[in-house]
């Protein structure tokens, strides 16, 4: 049974998201159990948990399991150490389950930089030297990542190195296919980009593990040889939010011509996970976006069931250990 531990705080839309995704995937698969985190006088919630509840079946109900929280992070809560001391919010509550062996993935729409902050300090690095990562999967067949889409915005080059590391241990225990490393620049001469990226260009060079194959340009990110594309946060985040608001652009403009549409709406659900996943951390973490309505949400939470199932931390770690990183 994978125990699934949803903060329902957070989102744009309310905890009424993460309620009703709840009752569907509780529906679609009998081997889960959810926990739901959630604040009962969210100003968007339109409903009680009472109200909710009343559309689940009796066996949904068997397995789920929901646990009021008297607070939550905010969306524009100020990074300190404040955070840390604030034990009822939701999402320190469902890392927490995790932590204590009670859930086996924690699935957020919350504030990004509070959740990374939050694993770090409850959850614990894979590895001292090597600093968590945002990766989001660019297809599924055959799979490819970009890593880092803003848990780190200012990055030395021994951290993108590290990203690299982690980006590859997650392809070659997801799919058994070998890693190959890209490093996004600006072109692929060896004179192009900033200092960092080339120190960095240099560093994985020398490297045995990962296999790293020189810098990738633009147009390499959803084709090509390259598997593993290296960024830091700050260039990630925008080149996953214009690849997304380009594909919404398109779909808009397909919406009048017949069949377009339903091609692009297929490739979306069949080539992308929804959420980005947390590597580095000492357990299984999906970030959705802010902004996720229910089938959004029920597409992070069923990434975070895979991996879950697949024990991804542990693999991530015990593949580390294996080539020996620190």
């Amino acid at each position: 049974m994978i125990r699934v531990a949803i903060d329902a705080m957070g989102g744009d839309l309310g905890p009424c998201i993460a309620f009703e995704c709840a009752n569907n995937l509780l529906s679609k698969y009998s081997d889960i159990e959810i926990q739901l985190y959630y604040h009962e006088s969210f100003p968007c919630n339109t409903q009680s948990s009472k109200q909710h509840l009343t559309q689940f079946s009796k066996d949904a109900l068997k397995r789920l399991t929901l646990i009021e929280c008297s607070d939550y992070y905010r969306v524009d809560e100020e990074l300190d150490r404040s955070l840390f001391k604030r034990k009822e919010a939701s999402l320190y509550q469902a890392l927490i389950s995790m932590k204590q062996g009670k859930s086996d993935v924690v699935v957020t729409c919350g504030n990004t930089g509070v959740m990374v902050a939050l694993a770090r300090y409850l959850l614990g690095l894979i590895r001292p030297k090597l600093y968590p990562a945002l990766m989001r999967e660019l297809s599924v067949k055959p799979l490819r990542c970009l890593v880092d889409l803003g848990a780190n915005v200012h990055c030395p080059a021994s951290m993108l190195c590290g990203f690299a590391e982690l980006g590859s241990a997650y392809v070659e225990e997801m799919s058994g296919e070998k890693a190959k490393v890209g490093l996004l620049n600006v072109g692929v001469e060896a004179s192009k980009g900033s200092n960092i990226v080339r120190q960095v260009d240099i560093l994985l060079s020398l490297r045995e593990w990962p296999e790293y194959v020189g810098y990738a340009e633009g147009h390499e990110l959803f084709s090509g040889d390259k598997n593993v594309i290296v960024c830091d946060g700050m260039v990630g985040n925008a080149v996953l939010k214009a690849s997304e608001g380009l594909l919404h652009f398109l779909m808009g403009k397909a919406a009048k011509m017949e069949g377009s549409n339903q091609v692009l709406e297929s490739f979306y659900q069949n080539e992308q996970r929804h959420g980005a996943c947390l590597v580095g951390v000492r357990g299984n973490l999906v970030k959705s976006h802010g902004n996720s309505d229910v089938p959004a949400m029920m597409g992070a939470v069923e990434y975070g069931i895979d991996i879950a199932r697949t024990q991804l931390s542990k693999k991530i770690e015990a593949r580390l250990m294996r080539e020996e990183i620190k």
